[in-house]
């Protein structure tokens, strides 16, 4: 749960409990309703929150798992038949180029590279299994696979649970603070001769104020570094014309004595 989300429930949370118990008349009504009304939506944003928690530590479980079982048919089953098939038919070019490992990191074309080989592999069974593999070694190849593909296919699942429950979460968030800002509408006024009370309301309120104004449409967060703002470009001066050069002539002294 993220830091701003975890502080909202936190404020939502106290502002039930200021509220529950609290006798007010309200111009519209009693306050108990709205009390309710706010404990329920407490009550399903900690649900989503725990079903978020759940499902990160699935997700996490379920990417471990991703990689052992992608290592292990990499390093285990693929990387021998690579090896084997490179020193078997060393001059056929179009036989070793099917049993040529996939690029690091790309659990895709792991998967399909891995089912490749099974295909490739069962046209030469026999030279594999002369050059020391076990006689079901393509079965075993078959079950790896099926092991990988079946835990991408469960840190999908876990991811988009995560995700529905993040969202859900958030939702929920944003339906308790305009709960909140609705109740202090109307609780604010009553409690303006009772500073200590108002004083403690107007805290729980600070959240929900500030989480508004910070984060808009198009906005940005707190703390979220902004790109260095280019200074204006400096209007360069018409280049002044280069004075004249006064050229001055010189009367050679014989001439002035003439």
């Amino acid at each position: 749960m993220q830091l701003r989300t975890k502080q909202g429930l936190q404020t939502l949370r106290r502002a039930h409990v200021f509220l529950v118990g609290r006798e007010m008349s309200l111009a519209f009504g009693p306050l108990k309703p709205h009390a309710e009304a706010l404990d329920a939506l407490v009550q399903r944003l900690e649900q989503h929150a725990m079903e978020q928690d759940n499902r990160e530590r699935g997700a996490r479980a379920a990417t471990e798992a991703k990689k052992s079982l992608g290592r292990a048919l990499r390093q285990e089953y693929l990387r021998p038949i690579s090896r084997i098939a490179r020193a078997a038919f060393a001059d056929n070019l179009q036989v070793r180029a099917a049993f040529t490992l996939p690029e690091q990191r790309d659990d895709e074309r792991l998967l399909q590279a891995a089912n490749g080989f099974a295909e490739r592999a069962a046209e030469y069974k026999a030279v594999f299994v002369s050059r020391g593999l076990e006689d079901d070694f393509i079965d075993r190849l078959r079950k790896a696979t099926a092991a990988f593909r079946e835990s991408l296919v469960t840190r999908g699942v876990e991811l988009g649970r995560r995700s529905a429950a993040t969202t859900g979460m958030l939702q929920e968030l944003a339906r308790g603070k305009e709960l909140v800002r609705l109740i202090d509408d109307m609780v604010a006024p009553r409690l303006a001769t009772q500073g200590d009370l108002l004083s403690e309301w107007r805290t729980l309120m600070r959240f929900v104020r500030r989480s508004t104004s910070e984060v808009t449409d198009g906005g940005t967060q707190p703390g979220t570094p902004t790109a260095p703002t280019t200074p204006p470009a400096v209007p360069s001066l018409p280049s002044q014309p280069a004075p004249a050069t006064v050229v001055t002539e010189t009367t050679p002294p014989e001439a002035k004595a003439a």
